[in-house]
């Protein structure tokens, strides 16, 4: 994964798996990275291949350790796959974790669940 702090923003990228079997790996390289002036964590899921269940409870568990004394840190997934972004949907928790989508050949991106 790599890590790139712009302001009060951490965006990562080059995510491979969100799995069960990378859960911990994922936590601890994220711990890591966050600092109590982080509000905003990006993470771009465009090189993502495979998320299960693991890989929610990581997001789920980086949102919770992502608050602060402020609240919690904003957390807006990137070009997520289509089965996250299903799952997302379904459980009803786009309010949660936001998707924004680049369309292809539009240079803008289009957030879905984003206030």
């Amino acid at each position: 994964m790599k890590f790139v702090v712009h302001g009060d923003t951490l965006n990562v990228s080059e995510i491979r798996e969100l799995a069960t079997a990378t859960a911990n790996t994922f936590q601890s390289q994220l711990s890591a990275a966050l600092s109590d002036s982080v509000k905003h964590i990006n993470l771009d899921l465009s090189q993502t291949t495979f998320v299960d269940c693991g890989g929610l409870g990581a997001l789920v568990a980086l949102r919770k350790k992502a608050s602060n004394g402020h609240g919690p840190a904003t957390i807006l997934l990137l070009n997520p796959p289509k089965p996250l972004q299903h799952i997302v949907t379904m459980m009803k928790m786009s309010d949660v974790f936001p998707i924004a989508t680049s369309e292809e050949g539009n240079a803008h991106a289009v957030c879905h669940g984003c206030n």
